[in-house]
């Protein structure tokens, strides 16, 4: 988004994705800060279901855990507020956090919480700086500080993912054959790394894939189009999804709501893996 004058009447949001730098890309989509401007009315946020987990540092408050949502929920930021977050990659929750992605499941709870007080004091220490981009260095600099001490990753989990991606109209039967995992050993492993089970997340991909797709060209294109394109079966199929992961038709939503992953590869689904 673009800069506003501070001095309008309502309060506009200033956020800003930034690709993380390479010690950390396995680990995080992006790292972000958003900066609501202006006077007035708080600036509602809505936050939609992207399959990732969240550490976001607001003001000066204590170090908070968005875990993975399935539906859609709005934060009031007064004007002023100032965010940094660290977003990390589907399925790796566990190796950050340590502790499985399905006990944060449509939960915002303190970092303290999760890491106890003496591990989380390198994120807060964070508030010590003044501005949204010192604050997002201290925030890579203590991503990096806790992942020497991080969990393994579920390599297999990472793999099942990817799968998805690149397969947006494939069948969970055919995940579970591929990766070598009855189903039901698939869904017990994939739900602790991601939060929740395969089909939902394929589902959730494929609405931020829409997000992408309506967002990444000025040539508009037509509903059916673009339900095609990010691999509904058709379009009332597209206005369904839309409506239980945003709270808004998709003639109100699309064109205006941000990607949440547009800086990851999970959106190209471009040379996929064998089935």
């Amino acid at each position: 988004m673009t800069n506003r004058d501070v001095n309008v009447v309502s309060a506009v949001s200033d956020y800003r994705e930034y690709s993380p730098p390479l010690p950390l890309a396995t680990h995080l989509v992006c790292l972000w800060t958003q900066t609501i401007l202006g006077s007035g009315e708080a600036f509602t946020q809505r936050v939609m279901p992207d399959g990732c987990v969240d550490i976001v540092l607001i003001n000066d408050e204590a170090p908070t855990v968005i875990g993975p949502w399935t539906v859609p929920f709005d934060a009031r930021l007064a004007a002023g507020t100032t965010i940094v977050g660290a977003r990390c990659r589907p399925g790796l929750a566990r190796n950050l956090l340590g502790l499985p992605a399905s006990v944060l499941l449509n939960q915002s709870v303190p970092l303290r919480d999760v890491w106890g007080s003496a591990t989380s004091f390198r994120f807060e220490r964070i508030t010590d700086e003044r501005t949204p981009s010192a604050r997002k260095s201290a925030m890579e600099i203590a991503m990096l500080e806790h992942l020497s001490q991080g969990e393994p990753v579920d390599e297999t989990m990472s793999a099942a993912i990817r799968w998805l991606s690149k397969h947006p109209h494939g069948r969970i039967q055919q995940l579970s054959e591929w990766i070598g995992l009855s189903s039901r050993q698939l869904q017990r492993r994939f739900i602790s790394a991601v939060g929740y089970g395969p089909k939902m997340f394929q589902s959730v991909l494929r609405f931020q894939r829409l997000l992408n797709l309506s967002g990444s060209t000025s040539v508009p294109r037509g509903l059916a189009r673009v339900s095609a394109d990010a691999g509904y079966a058709d379009q009332a199929h597209m206005t369904r999804e839309v409506q239980r992961f945003s709270g808004s038709p998709p003639t109100v939503l699309l064109g205006s709501a941000r990607c949440a992953l547009r800086l990851s590869d999970l959106l190209n689904t471009t040379g996929g893996e064998d089935r």
